[in-house]
């Protein structure tokens, strides 16, 4: 830990400027973000008279938006309480649990949060509140690190049960046991509800429908907290996960001290660079933002700041970790920084470790994946560093206001990678400055999940027609036919459908996946602690002969087994300078049109569903340093990987092929190659697909690792040149649809990057069209051609208002 605390410590933009060791330019834009003074409401106002002088005397006064919440509450509605990081919104449940404990004492609250270690800091904080207000409320946490021999008591005595949604759906298929908490429960409390969105999110829908069922059974109808950070659509969203009306709270009332924001840019060696540059020479030239991020963490930790930085990997995290000690040797300081990494992949005791030496200052840092993101609380720290933009301006803020709680004072620090989206935030930071949020999305369109939480619903209690109404109507029927077909249910709605099937279903839900298969990771030269692996996952990063680092360790994959009860994974521990890279190859057929716009003179753009089919053929090693190639391509030895799921598609007129051809490569067309024509008009359909996923986080509540996609000179159903964006799980997410009605402001914001990109040649660069997850290492990408593709589509899309 740095002991001195110098009076010129960078904690302003400015002053980081002015001491980092290595600036070069580095800031793009800064912005200061002035202080806000709280506004403010007496309790008496809106509590009891007797809650209110308790709540008075142990915390002052309520802010607005918890004031309005609270009466919300009080006239019977479900409430959506959105407002910022550390701003008091568990205060609007714990009151109002307090307030339905004074009027009735067998009251209870269920109150379920995203993560385990959330939960187990709110129990604490909780406890605390309801002691200092001098009331006999209960709160403890209920999950699947709770040992067994305390459980009933808790189902038995606990007036707030604090768990997560993977253990709401484990222990719906109990609830007999939990009859007597359910029977008086007046609040359910979904905290950090922003999070839910993806397949998680549609998990989690059916999962709270499921919930409701039951608690209907014990004929109870609790009211519904949703706390969140801003989004942009807080009601839609609210109503879609939990399926009521919800009325919004979103005028923050807490205080704010004055933040600066620093868009930092890592430097690139452009004499490294040259017109035909690949992905690896990209990625060799440009300065690490990890680097670059643990650089910033390692100086700030020198002048006695706390920092928390945010990676957007797990691997990411461990490196930001060893970088920022490295680095902090080889500071003019020459001295040692403390400083930890902290992820879902670690042991709870080391999480639990690191969470308490951050908050008690015997760290200068941590280096994190969004797994900090959440309320947990490891104390005010003195600055965040995001490497990367998070996905979300919503993530965005959340993790800048990590830093500087309440009114102190803070430093925001984005570390820009050479990333598309990136870039264009580095271009354009009005973008995340400003008011507008991207909307969350809870998509429950996708079959295979509601059919798996249809099947948990009979095992826990059988259905009937009453239940159409919260299984959406006559689907429940088709739902039932199907799995009465596989010999997993039996009887009809008119009467009672009864579960037939293996005991426990629930445990076949996957809460993070659309597949419910998983894969265990072994060591076979030692322990290694480890969540399991999806199947797609798996088949991409884990496959026999795969590298991967983990916990700060390299590990080869040694073995690869499907074909078990439980499928799994062997891994040994190495030391190299390699990784590995796989090659993919996509197809797309089957397509069902659910909407379709004729654009005019050929031009369509369409959403529905089809069948993507992945096959991950071939991977090589590969130097970290370098990315060269160090090894020939080897056979993966996997199947194809089939998934039905949402498309949206973007036909073009067959004559588009001549025109860029003509106009953009100076060829004529009918003498023109097959290469020549992938090169060019397949680069240009190749770079607007690429760019289009790439910034789609833009509009969307999403992560670009949700998507893939694919683009054809010829697609065999469609007939036209044509390129596709689709949900990467089975059954789809939902998004296609909501790319088809933000198509012409991505399109224009696709196009706003590719041309205003300043990289050298026509290949493009990770700032514009290259991806890293690109299953053909970025071959055919033309950043011209991309341009007037988009600029053709543009022609033919109507605009729509900003």
């Amino acid at each position: 830990m740095a002991q001195d605390t110098p009076t010129d410590a960078p904690t302003t933009e400015a002053r980081l400027r002015e001491t980092y060791p290595d600036y070069e330019g580095q800031v793009q834009h800064a912005a200061t973000i002035p202080a806000r003074p709280a506004h403010t409401v007496d309790p008496h106002e809106v509590l009891p008279p007797d809650l209110a002088r308790r709540f008075a005397d142990a915390v002052g006064e309520l802010y607005t938006h918890q004031a309005r919440a609270l009466e919300v509450l009080a006239d019977g509605e479900n409430v959506c309480v959105a407002t910022s990081t550390s701003s008091g919104k568990t205060f609007v449940y714990a009151l109002q649990i307090a307030r339905n404990h004074l009027e009735d004492p067998d009251s209870t609250a269920f109150l379920v949060y995203p993560t385990k270690a959330l939960s187990r800091d709110q129990e604490g904080e909780l406890n605390e509140f309801y002691g200092d207000l001098g009331l006999d409320i209960s709160v403890r946490v209920y999950d699947g690190d709770t040992p067994s021999d305390r459980r009933r008591r808790i189902r038995d005595t606990a007036d707030v049960i604090i768990t997560n949604f993977a253990g709401v759906n484990a222990y719906l298929g109990h609830h007999s046991g939990w009859r007597r908490f359910f029977a008086n429960c007046e609040l359910l409390a979904v905290d950090e509800s922003h999070t839910y969105t993806g397949v998680h999110g549609m998990h989690v829908a059916w999962t709270v429908r499921r919930l409701r069922r039951i608690l209907d059974h014990y004929d109870s109808d609790p009211q519904v907290v949703c706390t969140s950070a801003t989004v942009g659509n807080p009601a839609e969203h609210s109503e879609r996960l939990v399926g009521k009306p919800f009325a919004v709270v979103d005028r923050d009332g807490s205080p704010r001290g004055t933040r600066d924001v620093a868009f930092w840019q890592p430097p690139v060696d452009e004499d490294e660079l040259d017109d035909d540059a690949d992905f690896e020479a990209f990625q060799s030239a440009t300065t690490s933002p990890v680097w670059e991020g643990a650089s910033i963490v390692a100086h700030l930790g020198l002048h006695d700041r706390q920092t928390l930085m945010f990676a957007r990997s797990r691997k990411n995290a461990e490196l930001g970790a060893k970088y920022a000690r490295d680095a902090a040797s080889k500071h003019p300081r020459h001295g040692d920084v403390d400083v930890a990494p902290y992820h879902a992949g670690l042991g709870k005791e080391t999480r639990r470790g690191t969470e308490y030496e951050f908050k008690t200052g015997q760290l200068d840092g941590v280096t994190s994946t969004n797994a900090l993101e959440l309320g947990i609380d490891v104390g005010s720290m003195d600055a965040t560093v995001l490497t990367g933009y998070p996905g979300t301006r919503q993530s965005f803020w959340q993790q800048v206001g990590r830093s500087g709680r309440g009114e102190s004072d803070a430093l925001s620090v984005f570390v820009a990678r050479a990333d598309a989206i990136d870039q264009y935030i580095l271009d354009n930071p009005e973008y995340v400055l400003g008011d507008a949020i991207e909307d969350g999305v809870v998509g429950l369109d996708n079959n295979p999940v509601y059919a798996e939480h249809v099947r948990c619903a009979a095992h826990e209690k059988p259905l009937t027609a009453d239940d159409r109404k919260w299984f959406d109507g006559e689907r429940l029927d088709r739902a039932v036919e199907m799995w009465s077909d596989a010999g997993q249910l039996a009887g009809d709605l008119s009467r009672a459908v009864r579960y037939t099937g293996p005991p426990r279903p629930q445990s076949e839900v996957s809460m993070y996946g659309a597949a419910d298969t998983q894969f265990v990771v072994r060591r076979a030269d030692g322990d290694i602690d480890m969540e399991p692996v999806d199947r797609d996952r798996a088949y991409r990063d884990h496959h026999e002969g795969a590298l991967f680092l983990h916990a700060g360790a390299q590990y080869l994959v040694t073995e690869f087994v499907e074909d078990a009860p439980q499928p799994y994974i062997t891994v040994e521990r190495v030391r190299t300078d390699e990784y590995t890279e796989t090659s993919s190859e996509k197809t797309v057929r089957g397509l069902a049109v659910d909407e379709r716009r004729e654009l005019g003179d050929g031009y369509a753009i369409a959403h529905g569903t089809g069948t993507v089919e992945i096959h991950y053929t071939h991977y090589q090693r590969k130097n970290i340093s370098t990315g060269e190639a160090t090894t020939p391509l080897q056979p993966t030895g996997l199947p194809p990987v089939e998934l039905r799921t949402d498309l949206l598609w973007i036909e073009t007129p067959p004559s588009l092929r001549d025109e860029i051809l003509s106009d953009v490569g100076g060829l004529d067309p009918e003498l023109a190659s097959e290469g020549e024509v992938m090169e060019v008009f397949g680069g240009g359909l190749h770079g607007a697909e690429h760019g289009m996923i790439k910034l789609t986080p833009l509009e969307l509540r999403l992560d670009t690792g949700d998507l893939g996609g694919l683009s054809t000179p010829l697609h065999p159903e469609t007939g036209v040149p044509t390129w596709f964006i689709h949900s990467a799980v089975e059954g789809g997410l939902g998004f296609a649809r909501r790319i088809y009605d933000r198509a012409e402001p991505l399109a224009r914001r696709t196009r706003e990057r590719v041309a205003g990109c300043d990289c050298a040649g026509t290949g493009g660069c990770p700032a514009c069209i290259m991806d890293s997850q690109c299953g053909n290492q970025n071959q055919f990408l033309h950043t011209e051609a991309t341009v007037a593709v988009l600029d053709r589509v543009l022609g033919q899309l109507p605009a729509e208002a900003e």
